[in-house]
């Protein structure tokens, strides 16, 4: 069966495509399968600007128009392995040996080498006599045969009329193709984990889409981005991949003056919970998806995992649960959201003092009834939708960051009063985050100001917020975490 036309040339660049665990599936629903990854190849051609054929046969998609494509088809979901090769139409075993000793003779040239053969639908002559037979030709060229450690492995796979040639098998990402699955919402924050779970869930299927409760503002926004993009264009083939910003600007104030600070973080995440609930119904969504690890944070021991789970009915995936730190990092690397998502600092915890992690259901419904339902109500309808894959040129937050203090500038101190007293950076002055946003006019149009936090989360949107009215703001860059750090002599 072909898709995109027929191939008739004796001699073509093609990308090997092989399918994961779905060719075990029936007959039809295999079928069905490999229709939905044809068209997120395709998707994924077209995004990176390639232009290429695409032939279907059973169990094999290959794809004609250039080898830089293996890199791309890698990281369609649905796929197990790509390898770049030539496709070569031979008459007889004899010209299938010449076709390939003429390939492979340089490839093989002054090292060990092994063949590795296997047929399909062609009779006359086994795997065993290709492997046989090529290796005695290729040995003239070569510095030996070893099968058990070689330098270098040809690979001669026969369909038919057609042979396929090549010496690497690229690991792709497996996992079933993109869409088969249903709709899930993730949360997100753009943080290491977050970015991590959705791809999992994506691996397995399903049309992810991300949902993002900015507790802070632009500046958290601008951070956040580049994370969204990254996973949307590298990976989300065949879907359009979606980011609902909600404004929880109005709920988290509410949540600091009404909430105690010991349970603000499970409060806090309860009605995040619900709002991804009220957006998944409208968006034909069928579950939520968090980056929470077990014990990772406070929220997430397993008492507190329960009690804000309570808040929804809708099912909670959380593939990271059981993942180490150093696992997650790891995967974020690969999947290429690290870069990013190490400048998006914290906001919650900057809200939350001495967080319980053994909350109690009850007690954590009667502070939750303190916040009003319309502010939650108000965050939803004011929801604003993000097409990823168009998206244009996000503005970054490096301009708002600075690693010295300017002298003569007013350090200015965002961190609850309680750990300014403990320790500040001296000659600083302390200033409640939200009071800042209050009366900017107040402030003195002729000085440089330098706010401060615990990592720099809150003092980006403070500089931004300042600019914006005309004021020469800077954010210190890492907060006082990096700041102290800086202050300790160099060990040994």
């Amino acid at each position: 069966m072909g898709i995109g036309g027929g191939v008739d040339a004796r001699r073509r660049e093609v990308v090997v495509v092989r399918l994961g665990e779905y060719t075990v599936k029936s007959k039809g629903t295999r079928r069905w399968f490999e229709r939905l990854l044809v068209r997120n190849i395709r998707d994924a051609l077209s995004r990176e600007g390639l232009r290429a054929e695409i032939r279907w046969d059973w169990g094999r998609v290959y794809v004609y128009g250039g080898l830089d494509a293996a890199q791309v088809l890698r990281r369609v979901f649905g796929i197990k392995s790509v390898s770049p090769g030539v496709e070569v139409e031979y008459q007889g075993l004899d010209d299938l040996l010449a076709k390939a000793e003429e390939h492979f003779s340089n490839i093989v040239e002054g090292k060990r080498f092994a063949v590795r053969a296997r047929r399909s639908w062609v009779e006359g002559f086994t795997s065993l006599d290709i492997e046989k037979r090529l290796g005695e030709r290729l040995l003239r060229y070569a510095a030996g045969v070893n099968l058990e450690n070689p330098d270098v492995v040809v690979y001669v796979e026969v369909r038919g009329r057609k042979a396929f040639l090549y010496t690497d098998i690229i690991p792709g990402y497996g996992g079933l193709p993109l869409g088969s699955e249903g709709r899930a919402l993730a949360l997100f924050s753009g943080g290491i984990d977050s970015p991590v779970a959705a791809w999992y869930i994506m691996r397995r299927g399903a049309k992810v889409d991300l949902v993002f409760f900015n507790v802070g503002g632009e500046a958290y926004l601008r951070a956040v981005m580049p994370v969204a993009r990254t996973l949307a264009w590298r990976w989300s083939y065949g879907y359009r991949q979606r980011l609902f910003v909600v404004p929880f600007w109005d709920v988290m104030k509410a949540l600091r003056e009404a909430v105690k600070p010991g349970l603000r973080h499970v409060v806090l995440k309860r009605l995040m919970y619900r709002g991804a609930e009220a957006l998944a119904k409208r968006l034909g969504a069928e579950a939520l998806v968090t980056g929470e690890s077990l014990g990772q944070v406070a929220s997430q021991t397993m008492r507190n995992l329960y009690v804000t789970e309570e808040a929804v009915s809708i099912p909670v995936f959380r593939p990271l649960i059981g993942f180490d730190k150093d696992d997650i990092v790891s995967l974020a690397r690969d999947i290429g959201t690290y870069e990013y998502s190490i400048l998006v600092k914290e906001y919650c915890g900057a809200f939350t003092q001495h967080p319980v992690t053994h909350a109690k259901l009850d007690e954590v419904e009667a502070e939750e009834a303190k916040i009003p339902g319309k502010l939650l109500e108000d965050a939803l309808s004011a929801v604003v939708e993000m097409d990823l894959v168009s998206l244009g040129s996000i503005e970054g937050v490096e301009d708002l960051e600075i690693d010295e203090i300017p002298p003569g500038s007013v350090v200015v101190d965002l961190r609850p009063v309680e750990k300014f007293e403990r320790w500040h950076i001296p000659g600083s002055v302390h200033v409640e985050f939200f009071d800042i946003f209050e009366n900017p006019g107040s402030l003195d149009a002729d000085k440089t100001y330098v706010f401060v936090c615990d990592e720099g989360a809150l003092s980006r949107e403070a500089a931004l917020f300042l600019r914006k009215h005309g004021y020469r703001a800077y954010s210190l860059r890492g907060g006082i975490k990096r700041f102290k750090r800086r202050l300790k002599p160099p060990s040994g």
